[in-house]
């Protein structure tokens, strides 16, 4: 499974990636993948994402996002818990929103 983080440039949501890909392989997940992009390079990449996850600062793109790739999953993250960087959390949102 791919799970892709998107923002705006890209930068601040490689942390979380890692810190998530990390959470993940520690609960056993090893055939999920988590990578970071810059909004603009959705377009390039969304054919190998089972799951959007948005930015807070790019949440508005959401519905725009659903309605171009509506065989995917799309999820905006909450602003605390991206702020906090916590992969943990993020984790434990990603599986019940996936449920898994």
């Amino acid at each position: 499974m791919n799970i892709y983080l998107f923002c705006s440039g890209g930068f601040s949501t490689s942390l979380l990636a890692q810190n998530m890909k990390n959470e993940f392989k520690n609960q056993g997940y090893d055939d999920i993948e988590v990578a970071a992009y810059d909004y603009g390079s959705l377009d390039d990449v969304v054919e190998e994402a089972d799951l959007i996850l948005l930015a807070p600062q790019i949440a508005w793109v959401k519905s725009d996002v659903e309605e171009e790739y509506p065989e995917k999953k799309v999820m905006v993250m909450d602003m605390t818990d991206f702020g906090s960087m916590n992969g943990g959390v993020m984790v434990d949102k990603v599986r019940k929103g996936l449920g898994i």
